[in-house]
């Protein structure tokens, strides 16, 4: 039986960060090649940030892809109204901040085989839903993807907090109690605030990795390369189906090309359709898994209201499973490649 997918993310035009667009192609790739079905894809309300003016979930970009794909997709926008444990409060939200959390249980109750949510921004409409209807997720939902957090086993180094957490802090931590599997995957194992990405290295226990951009783009089929091109460049047009008819006209800019891309949610997705990737970047069954760069370990996990979290190891019973990179020196390499050959099911 075919698994399900809802893909909840912090996906804007204009971008605030553009790896929203590479995860979504990823997520399509995986349906269009029959891997998974998508069941639908919810998009966080903007943040009320003064440095980020002006944004709004990007429907052009689902829509291009669902175009690209030939599959009609179903899009939510969550609330604005973050999320509190008072549960009457969540059930007075208006309507339209209902409209995520119901848009979830909605997907939930109609899915008959597994059913997966990957969260790659906000979780508040995740933990409105699961406080408004708690035994769904313990009897439908097969697990969550959770990219967000930092994965230091000591709690003083995690240092700052990760930005999706801190989109919704109080959301994050009723995530951990949500009754049905989590696998967590920390964004970072330290955050250091004042850091140059450009710096960082792989860690054991968080999903960063960085790429060129043109080391995939060049690899892709034109109509896909006029979809990033589109997204990457910010282009706020409404005439978004152009560039994917006329794609030779739409080659990526000098500075597209040449740009560096920061990633972290895409081992998720092999995970979840139960491949992995080995060292050369070879797509493989997640069976093999003594040679694949990522894992999952069982552990267990606290977090306070703040979203600071906490682990140790768990047996085998623990529904809850920490993401770990089993060679930092392949890890980057190895997901780049294998991310080419996963969009290269976009035609």
């Amino acid at each position: 039986m075919i698994i399900r997918l809802l893909h909840q993310t912090d996906l804007f035009r204009p971008y605030s960060d553009p790896d929203d667009h590479w995860d979504l192609a990823c997520v399509y790739a995986l349906a269009v090649s029959g891997q998974l079905e998508l069941g639908g894809v919810l998009v966080d309300f903007p943040p009320d940030d003064p440095k980020l003016p002006g944004l709004s979930p990007d429907v052009t970009g689902i829509a291009q892809l669902s175009y690209l794909t030939g599959l009609p997709t179903h899009m939510a926008v969550g609330s604005s109204v973050p999320y509190t444990h008072d549960r009457a409060s969540l059930a007075a939200l208006p309507r339209r901040d209902r409209a995520g959390a119901e848009f979830l249980l909605d997907y939930l109750r109609d899915s008959e085989g597994p059913a997966y949510i990957s969260i790659v921004g906000s979780c508040r409409d995740l933990a409105i839903a699961a406080k408004l209807d708690p035994d769904l997720f313990r009897n439908k939902c097969a697990g969550i993807y959770l990219n967000a957090g930092t994965g230091h086993p000591d709690v003083a180094k995690q240092g700052g907090i990760e930005y999706n957490v801190g989109l919704n802090a109080a959301a994050y931590a009723a995530t951990f109690h949500i009754p049905c599997p989590i696998y967590w995957m920390p964004c970072f194992e330290t955050k250091r605030d004042d850091e140059d990405y450009a710096e960082r290295k792989v860690e054991r226990y968080g999903t960063f990795y960085r790429f060129k951009q043109s080391d995939v783009l060049t690899k892709l089929s034109p109509v896909l390369q006029s979809y990033f091109t589109y997204s990457l460049e910010a282009r706020t047009d409404a005439r978004y189906l152009q560039p994917l008819l006329a794609p030779q006209s739409d080659f990526s800019s000098w500075y597209t090309l040449r740009a560096h891309r920061d990633m972290w949610c895409t081992a998720g997705f092999f995970h979840m359709v139960s491949q992995a990737v080995d060292k050369a970047g070879k797509i493989i069954p997640s069976s093999s898994a003594d040679d694949a760069v990522f894992g999952f370990r069982p552990v267990e996990i606290k977090c306070d209201p703040n979203g600071v979290t906490t682990w140790t190891n768990g047996g085998a019973e623990s529904n809850r499973f920490l993401f770990e990179v089993k060679d930092t020196d392949s890890y980057a390499s190895a997901m780049t490649v294998a991310m080419a050959t996963l969009l290269g099911n976009i035609r």
